[in-house]
Parts: C-alpha cells; sequence; structure tokens
C-alpha cells in the first residue's frame, strides 16, 4: 500500500476547521490580487464508484493519469501554485508525488464541496480555479478563457452546461470572496456547489472548446470521450408508437384527493426543447434542471401489462408516460446519452410507479411495473428537435 505522504506536501485544516463566516447569500465585493494569477485546484477525491476504479489513476491516451494530465493544463494556464483535492483516507493516485495535496476532513462525506472548501481554506485571500480530475477532453483553452474572462466584482465564473444549460460548477473559477459563501452554505448543510453557484447569479460562458467538459463516470463515457473522434452519441434503433401530453397532473401531490381529470392529447409529432421538455406537455419548463423532461415508456411492457390485467384493450395513455417506444432496453440508459430521431437525450432515472396505477390500470398494476424500469425511464432532453410517431 502506498503512503499516505509518499513525499507529497501534506496540509491540513485549520484547528477550527474553517475560517470566519459571513451568511452565503449576503452580496459582497472583491478585489483580485495584484499579479491576477488563482491558485490552481484539481478534485480528485471521488470514490468512482460506477467507473470501478479510480478515475484519478486512469490513463489518458497522452499517456498521462487524469488527475496529473489536470495539474498540468492548471500550470500551462497560468496557475503557479496547484494543489491536489484527496478523500481524508485515499492513497495518492499515481504520478502525484512530490504534488501538494490537501485532505478532506477526517469521516467528512460532503463530496466536490469539501473538496473546494479544504482546497480554498489553504490561502483564502486568492481565487481559485477548480477542475475536477474526471474531464479527459478538458484543454487548456478552456482555462484560459475563464482566467481571462473574469472580471473582479464576480464571485464565481462558469461555463454553461452543454447538456442541460445550467452551471458547471467542476470547472470554474472560485473568488476568494466565495469562501465565506460556501462556509456559510457547509454550516448549513447545504453542499451542492451548482445550486449555490445558480442562487448566486453567476455568469455563465458558453464553452470555448465544444464537449471539453463531457465527464467520465462510467467505463462507456471513458471511450466515447478518449475515442479519436470524441465518442459518437450512440443512436436508438427505436419505434415510437404514441406521443402524450397533458397540459396538467392527474397525479402529483393528490394522495386521496381524487384525480384531476386533465385531459390527455395524443399527437403524431412534438417539439423537444432543449432543458425544457416537450412544447405544451405540464413539464414543459417545469424547473432547472428537472429530471423528468421527458418520459419515455416500453411498448413491450404495455403489452404485457394488458396480458397480465387481463385487458387487451387497455390504452397506453392510461400510464401518463410521453413517449411509447419500442426495440429499446430503457433500463440500459439510466446516466446515459443517447439520440433519438436526430434529438439528444441524457437518461436520469427509472420512473418508479405509485399506487394510482392500481386505479388507472387496475389492481397490481404498481407491483407489476416496479421491476427494473417497467415504469419506464425518465430524461433530460440536450438537443433542440422533432419527434415523429413510426407509425
Amino acid at each position: 500500500m502506498k503512503s499516505y505522504h509518499s513525499g507529497c506536501t501534506l496540509i491540513g485544516l485549520p484547528s477550527n476547521g474553517r475560517s470566519s463566516m459571513l451568511p452565503w447569500k449576503t452580496t459582497m465585493t472583491s478585489t483580485l490580487n495584484s499579479d491576477n494569477k488563482p491558485c490552481g485546484l484539481v478534485l480528485a477525491g471521488g470514490r468512482s464508484t460506477r467507473m470501478g476504479v479510480d478515475k484519478a489513476e486512469l490513463v489518458h491516451p497522452d499517456g498521462r493519469t487524469l488527475a496529473a494530465r489536470c495539474r498540468d493544463l492548471l500550470r500551462e494556464a497560468g496557475c503557479d501554485r496547484v494543489v491536489i483535492s484527496l478523500r481524508h483516507e485515499q492513497e495518492i493516485p499515481a504520478g502525484l508525488d512530490g504534488e501538494e495535496i490537501v485532505r478532506d476532513p477526517e469521516g467528512s462525506d460532503g463530496g466536490p464541496m469539501a473538496g473546494i472548501l479544504s482546497g480554498m481554506r489553504l490561502s483564502p485571500s486568492d481565487d481559485w480555479l477548480v477542475v475536477a480530475c474526471d474531464l479527459p477532453r478538458l484543454d487548456v483553452a478552456t482555462l484560459v478563457n475563464l482566467v481571462a474572462r473574469k472580471t473582479p466584482e464576480e464571485k464565481f465564473l462558469a461555463y454553461r452546461s452543454e447538456f442541460d444549460g445550467l452551471p458547471e460548477p467542476l470547472c470554474a473559477l472560485y473568488s476568494h470572496t466565495a469562501l465565506p459563501i460556501l462556509e456559510q452554505a457547509e454550516a448549513d448543510g447545504f453542499r451542492h456547489p451548482r445550486k449555490i453557484l445558480m442562487h448566486h447569479g453567476c455568469r455563465l460562458l458558453e464553452p470555448a472548446t465544444p464537449r471539453a467538459l463531457d465527464n467520465a463516470n462510467t467505463p462507456e463515457d471513458w471511450v466515447n470521450a478518449t475515442a479519436p473522434d470524441g465518442g459518437a452519441v450512440p443512436e436508438w434503433r427505436a419505434g415510437l408508437h404514441d406521443i402524450w401530453i397533458s397540459p396538467g397532473n392527474d397525479f402529483r401531490g393528490r394522495h386521496e384527493r381524487g384525480r384531476l381529470e386533465h385531459g390527455i392529447q395524443r399527437l403524431s409529432v412534438v417539439e423537444c426543447v432543449a432543458g425544457m421538455g416537450l412544447r405544451g406537455d405540464r413539464y414543459f419548463g417545469y424547473k432547472p434542471d428537472f429530471k423528468g423532461q421527458v418520459t419515455f415508456l416500453s411498448a413491450e411492457v404495455v403489452d404485457a401489462v394488458r396480458k397480465h390485467l387481463s385487458q387487451p384493450d387497455l390504452c397506453s395513455s392510461v400510464f401518463r408516460r410521453n413517449l411509447i417506444v419500442s426495440g429499446v432496453e430503457l433500463g440500459e440508459w439510466k446516466d446515459r446519452r443517447f439520440s433519438f430521431q436526430g434529438v439528444e437525450f441524457q437518461g436520469s432515472e427509472e420512473c418508479k410507479p405509485c399506487y394510482w396505477m392500481d386505479r388507472v390500470a387496475g389492481p397490481g398494476a404498481e407491483v407489476f411495473l416496479s421491476d427494473h424500469f417497467r415504469g419506464g425511464l425518465r430524461a433530460r432532453i440536450l438537443t433542440d428537435g422533432i419527434l415523429r410517431c413510426s407509425e
């Protein structure tokens, strides 16, 4: 086993665990350091559960580990001081011997927020250019653009995500004036950097290099991101049998109150709007980063429910899912990007059935649909486009 020290400079927290705190919703002014150079921070402390191996030690096609590559990019972008953030108990990744290391407090499970705070507390008067290590397509132009575009009064500066249009908090500039904001958020139990940036109106830059911020969370992500062409987005070869939209919710939040009986409309064509949903549907523009901008349901599952309930004429509209598709295993697409009829989506989560299914379809429907994605796949819409029924 590697030593935690392994020739590295190891930095700890102040004895009180935090510096002075101000309310994290307070508006503050800032003055940049005279040399205008931020410190660099590589977040390499993730547990890499979905990847199955430590992402910091994955070897990029250029021969460097991901963490070492991010370190080098930060230096190329002008950061004289670069620090590597790790979990408290984590072994030092390969290729980082001799680097300055900062560790999360013992017992911490604060995710990226803990790493950002541990780094910024090393030098509270400096701005910090923060990057996650799992960005195999990151380039120096992306970092240089952030440094060049930051204004003295800004607490945060980030890129707009190409996936959902929201801030990318793990390739962003954090002003020294942001430290009290982050500390108070931590004290309040709020550990979501993206939401903090959104709350404070973080200015968002358009990506300097397309797909530079594509991250690699799974082995498939890694293959796609490091392919010579950057990895083509997989295309669904699926049929689209029904499109359903409704102006309002019949099920959400209506426990024991009866259905509102909002109408549901069958379409042959529907417009998909990135980050918003299906135009005309109840979830269109529902809230930022909503996981259920669209819901897919398997036509094979619909047929199976009909057989299970002995209702051969049961209409697929009763499930109030948007898109009834065939020829695709929905459970394989959670957390994955895919293209369907030229529109790109990101699978977000399983759509779990509720007791309403027993009422609208028949007793036993909820249990039957509870098995592995039978209830459907919820997804975010990444690009604009049109979907058309294939029959």
